[in-house]
């Protein structure tokens, strides 16, 4: 009794395989747990496809008024304004303008024949001639509408403006010098481009005079007017013996 009491029992060998498998358990089950998903079949694609057709269905259901919605694709190349779309081309016949300031006071087409004072400079649209035109920089140009003293098409692209307003009007060769040389300067069937500032709008007959004389040269129109007083007083002088 006395030896059994100081020296226990020794483990049998099948006690010992015993433990070791719970040990074992004990560390793989783990890693399998860890590991599980790394070892996880890959989805096929039809697999992916059917899953996304699932998961839209369900979608269309919940929302039955989503699945009528349509995308539409902005077309970048389309632009809502003729200026920026105007082309130099056989097909475009109509005038385009754009406002660079509006200015203020009298308007052009209150009313028939009116007297305008204009400024500009022209260039060709989309030409190989890319400079401003040196015989269109007008610092003053006098005309009265619906005279036909002005380009058709830049006379129509005004149309609208304020004293003091800048506007910009691209001319298309119908509306401008069609297909013959201009003054050798502008070819055949160009595209003009006139940068337009109104300097006045006369709003009565003296007002449309002093703007004649203005544009005439008011040094001219003296000498004009001393010249024709002359020949007109000039015989009545002579009678009375002056001459």
């Amino acid at each position: 009794l006395l030896l059994h009491s100081q020296f226990p029992t020794l483990p049998t060998k099948r006690t010992i395989q015993h433990l070791n498998i719970m040990v074992g358990s004990t560390l793989i089950l783990p890693l399998l747990l860890s590991g599980v998903s790394a070892f996880a079949p890959l989805l096929s694609a039809s697999s992916s496809i059917q899953r996304h057709e699932s998961v839209a269905t369900k979608l269309n259901q919940m929302f039955p008024e989503s699945s009528a919605l349509e995308v539409v694709e902005e077309d970048e190349s389309a632009s809502g304004d003729p200026f920026d779309s105007y082309r130099a081309s056989e097909s475009q016949t109509v005038i385009a303008t754009k406002d660079i300031s509006t200015g203020s006071g009298y308007t052009i087409g209150e009313s028939d024949n009116q007297m305008l004072e204009i400024k500009f400079q022209a260039k060709f649209v989309e030409s190989k001639f890319t400079g401003k035109i040196k015989e269109f920089d007008v610092p003053s140009m006098v005309f009265k509408t619906g005279q036909e003293r002005c380009l058709p098409g830049l006379e129509e692209g005004i149309q609208g403006m304020k004293v003091g307003g800048v506007r910009k009007v691209k001319v298309p060769p119908n509306r401008g010098y069609g297909e013959n040389w201009y003054r050798g300067v502008v070819p055949p069937n160009s595209h003009l481009e006139f940068e337009v500032t109104l300097l006045k709008v006369a709003q009565s007959p003296v007002e449309e005079l002093v703007m004649k004389v203005e544009d005439f040269g008011t040094g001219r129109a003296i000498g004009a007017t001393a010249c024709f007083a002359y020949l007109v007083l000039s015989p009545l002088l002579e009678k009375q013996g002056i001459f």
